[in-house]
């Protein structure tokens, strides 16, 4: 159970201690976030919601986004834009961006599939908004904050600083935010 900020399908409640409200789904006598924002407990009404980051129209070169990604080849990322990270303003759904292969890290990455899957969440900075939005992940603060496993789709976690699925006991690779294990399971249910 978490009382701080939440992302989609974290596990925030208990269905028999809770009602789900907005911004939240019940499945299998647990709650999830629907959405990525905050979450709000009302002990006198007994509900839960998550209060969903706003968003804005427009985004800016420099500005931190987080996303998830919906597509990867061999050269680049893509990612759906669904919250801004640090600031006060909000922005429109439905805007989605790219992570070409050169702007995923410092070192040398010759395949974007070996650094992102599908699902993964993740937080970039906008480098580029027109012709298209294209994202980065350089440094060290930015890439994924939330990973599945690419057999199971079980939620990976982070045991000894490496991803580890509990499911089918694999190790997995990404470009890793140096948060990271702030987002993982152990870290979300203490």
């Amino acid at each position: 159970m978490t009382d701080g900020p939440t992302m989609p399908g974290d596990r925030i409640a208990a269905g028999e201690e809770y009602m789900p409200g907005p911004g939240t789904y019940e499945r299998d006598g647990a709650i999830f976030a629907a959405v990525m924002g905050a979450v709000r407990f009302d002990d006198a009404e007994k509900t839960v919601s998550v209060l969903e980051i706003k968003r804005v129209s427009q985004l800016r070169p420099g500005d931190v986004i987080l996303g998830e990604v919906g597509n990867v080849t061999n050269s680049l990322a893509t990612v759906a834009v669904f919250g801004l990270d640090e600031t006060g303003r909000s922005f429109g759904a439905g805007e989605n961006g790219a992570i070409h292969v050169a702007k995923i890290s410092e070192g040398y990455t010759d395949d974007a599939r070996k650094e992102f899957r599908i699902g993964d969440l993740v937080r970039a900075r906008v480098v580029q908004v027109t012709p298209s939005l294209q994202l980065s992940t350089k440094e060290e603060k930015f890439g994924v904050l939330k990973a599945r496993c690419g057999r199971c789709r079980g939620l990976l976690s982070g045991k000894s600083g490496k991803l580890w699925c509990e499911d089918c006991e694999k190790h997995e690779h990404r470009k890793l935010a140096c948060d990271f294990m702030a987002f993982t399971p152990e870290a979300r249910n203490k």
